[in-house]
């Protein structure tokens, strides 16, 4: 009931609230019956299917009917935010007593810019994918792993690139092209269901078949952002994820490790489930996972979430380096040379690239794909490199 509420104010707020200032200011007096008419028609056709969607969202399998609806609601923004900007400036025009033009003018500016904008974050630049490459160093890294390169891949979801298989070719290209010793991916291949793997055998088989790849599960890699009505098609959606990215060549850490040989010295890798907010859908047993690696010296976790490591996993484990994905930089901000700036700053502490704290280093990936609205404003996705090096005393 909280949901349908919150759409519903939503849906007051984008939608109905700007077309009926527009009608009231530029079209009751202004226009013909035939411009209201097809005014009217625009906004009802919005406010009806935005309602249909709502009512029926938990009855969508099919990742053809999930695509269009994120579509609609993608062309939604496109033409209702440009609105509401528009709006805004117009309001401040009429309630300013001078009623400075200007004021009035900046809105059209705004209402193109925010128009278009999005459009550049749906179409262009959720494919401009980038690549991060830092250094790290590690104290008591062996000799035989100085110079280690480990590529990791982060939140593909998969769902929020239907049809676009051609288009991430090129990334995996580009991934190839690394010569990485080690590709990691740190969880959420999917939004929700396995069948959003479909047809992506073609284009994770680019990657070279030689470089050893290990992943672990992602929290939407565990079907719970679904309403299943049925425990056992949840269970089986579950399993398919799996068996799909273990298809796709990754061998799946499921709370266990990985030794990684190199000459005579040997480091691990250690994989942790999804850790949840919540107990029913925590699924870590960090203890379990880092069983058997006591006698390494080099540690390195995979964790999909950031949120625990510091006050959970930094003082109790002797893990040199993390891996977690999970934040995707809120898909928005501002990004020049070294500075970036994002709304998931105020989620996260940790929320893209490296950070360190009493020793420890955690390296937070802003991931691929998106969830929502599939978009990148500012933060364009990317995989990272990280190359290993041996700390001096």
């Amino acid at each position: 009931m909280h949901v349908y509420t919150s759409f519903l104010i939503f849906l007051v707020l984008l939608v109905v609230l700007p077309d009926l200032y527009l009608y009231k200011r530029f079209m009751h007096n202004r226009t013909n019956l035939s411009s209201k008419i097809l005014h009217g028609i625009i906004s009802f056709y919005f406010i009806i299917v935005s309602m249909i969607i709502m009512l029926n969202f938990n009855d969508i399998y099919s990742i053809d009917k999930r695509f269009r609806m994120i579509m609609f609601v993608t062309v939604m923004g496109v033409v209702y935010i440009p609105k509401l900007s528009f709006c805004t400036f117009d309001l401040i025009f009429f309630l300013t007593k001078k009623r400075w033009r200007w004021i009035q003018r900046l809105g059209y500016v705004a209402a193109a810019i925010a128009g278009l904008t999005i459009l550049h974050a749906v179409f262009f630049q959720r494919f401009n994918f980038g690549k991060q490459e830092v250094t790290v160093e590690i104290e008591n890294l062996p000799q035989s792993f100085e110079g280690y390169k480990i590529l990791q891949i982060s939140d593909m979801h998969l769902g929020s690139f239907a049809y676009s298989q051609e288009r991430i070719k090129p990334l995996m290209d580009s991934v190839n092209a690394q010569k990485a010793d080690l590709i990691v991916f740190t969880g959420d291949m999917v939004n929700n269901f396995a069948t959003e793997c479909n047809g992506w055998g073609e284009v994770f088989a680019r990657l070279n078949d030689s470089t050893p790849k290990l992943g672990i599960l992602g929290n939407h890699d565990y079907s719970e952002y679904f309403n299943w009505k049925d425990e056992d098609l949840k269970s089986m959606n579950s399993m398919a994820v799996r068996q799909k990215i273990r298809d796709f060549g990754f061998k799946l850490l499921l709370n266990e490790s990985q030794i990684i040989h190199r000459g005579n010295d040997s480091i691990a890798i250690i994989g942790l489930e999804s850790w949840g907010r919540k107990a029913n859908n925590n699924f870590a047993d960090i203890q379990k996972a880092t069983k058997g690696t006591e006698d390494i010296e080099t540690k390195i976790l995979l964790a999909h979430e950031p949120n625990f490591w510091k006050d959970s996993i930094c003082p109790f484990y002797d893990i040199d380096l993390t891996f977690c994905g999970h934040t995707h930089a809120a898909q928005m901000g501002l990004e020049i040379g070294s500075f970036k700036i994002s709304p998931a700053r105020l989620m996260f502490e940790y929320w893209d690239g490296l950070y360190e704290h009493n020793g420890k280093q955690i390296f937070v990936s802003r991931g691929i794909g998106c969830v929502g609205i599939p978009a990148r404003m500012g933060m364009r996705p990317k995989y990272a490199v990280i190359t290993l090096k041996r700390k001096q005393q």
